[in-house]
C-alpha cells in the first residue's frame, strides 16, 4: 500500500499491530518539527512491555509471550529515531514464551519519513493464524484449504482475494444445510432457487447455526467487499467477518461434540 493511501492511518491496538497487521502497511506519525518524531504511538511500539497471547510454534499450543531484552547485533542501537525525514531506522521487538524461554517471536519495524511499518516477523502471520484454524478442518473438509488461503491472503495484505475465499466458505455452509433440507417432504426447491441469499437463510433456519441465521448480513458484507470495496476496506473488515465465520463453525463443532456424547 502506498504512503499516500494511508496518510490518515492511525495505529491499531499494539497487540493487533504485532499479531494482525499485514507487513508493510504504512502508518503516519504527527511530527512536531522536521528533526524528530516524538509521536507517542511509535514510542509505544518501541517501548511495549506488555504480554501477548499467541500460538507457540514450539509448544504447539496457545501461550503467553513476554517482552524480552534486545540482543540482535546491528539492532542493539535501535533506541534512536531518524534525525531527518530522509533517514530510516529499523528496530526489533523480541518476545519469549513464558512456558519455555527458548521459544521466541520477533517483530521488525522501520521508521522512515515520519511513518512506521512492520517489515518482518517470525513466526509469520500465516503460521500463527493457520494453527488457530486447524480445529475447523473436520467441519470444513475440502473447504479447509480455502479458509487457509483466505487467512494467508489477508496476512499478505490482499483484501478482496481473501473475501472471495471467505464467501465460498459461507456459501458452502448454506449449501450443506440446503442438501439436508431437500430430504424433507415439505421442502419447496423451486421457491428456494428463486430466493435471494438472505431469504434462503431464512428458509434454512432450522438447519443452520443460530449465529449464522442472526448474522446473515455477513454474506452481504462479503459480496459488497468483492464487488465494491477497496483492498484496504476489505482488510479492515476481514477480522470481524472471519470471526463471524469462526463462531458459526464453533457452533457446528459444539453440535458434533454433543451428538458424539449422545451415542
Amino acid at each position: 500500500m502506498s504512503t499516500d493511501q494511508n496518510k490518515n492511518n492511525s495505529l491499531p491496538s499494539l497487540v493487533d499491530f504485532f499479531l494482525k497487521t499485514p507487513l508493510y502497511e504504512v502508518f503516519h506519525a504527527d511530527a512536531v518539527d522536521e528533526f524528530q518524531i516524538p509521536d507517542l504511538k511509535i514510542q509505544g511500539v518501541k517501548n511495549f512491555q506488555g504480554t501477548i497471547d499467541a500460538f507457540c510454534m514450539e509448544c504447539k499450543k496457545d501461550s503467553i509471550f513476554r517482552r524480552a531484552e534486545i540482543n540482535q547485533g546491528e539492532y542493539e542501537d535501535y533506541e534512536d529515531y531518524p534525525r531527518t525525514s530522509h533517514d530510516s531506522k529499523v528496530f526489533c521487538i523480541p518476545f519469549v514464551c513464558t512456558r519455555d524461554e527458548s521459544h521466541n517471536m520477533y517483530f521488525y519495524f522501520m521508521v522512515h519519513n515520519y511513518t512506521v511499518r512492520k517489515i518482518g516477523q517470525y513466526p509469520s502471520l500465516v503460521d500463527l493464524n493457520s494453527n488457530k484454524i486447524k480445529k475447523y478442518r473436520k467441519i470444513l473438509g475440502d473447504k479447509y484449504k480455502e479458509f487457509n488461503r483466505a487467512v494467508g491472503l489477508a496476512s499478505h495484505g490482499v483484501g478482496i482475494g481473501s473475501f472471495v475465499y471467505l464467501r465460498r466458505i459461507f456459501e458452502n455452509l448454506i449449501e450443506e444445510a440446503h442438501q439436508e433440507a431437500k430430504k424433507t417432504l415439505l421442502w419447496n426447491e423451486e421457491n428456494y432457487n428463486r430466493s435471494r441469499m438472505d431469504e434462503k437463510i431464512g428458509l434454512l433456519k432450522d438447519y443452520l447455526p443460530e449465529f449464522l441465521v442472526k448474522n446473515k448480513i455477513i454474506y452481504s458484507i462479503l459480496s459488497k467487499g468483492i464487488h465494491e470495496l477497496s483492498e484496504d476496506e476489505c482488510l479492515k473488515y476481514f477480522a470481524p467477518v472471519k470471526l463471524g465465520i469462526e463462531l458459526i463453525l464453533d457452533e457446528k463443532l459444539e453440535k458434533l461434540d454433543r451428538e458424539a456424547k449422545t451415542f
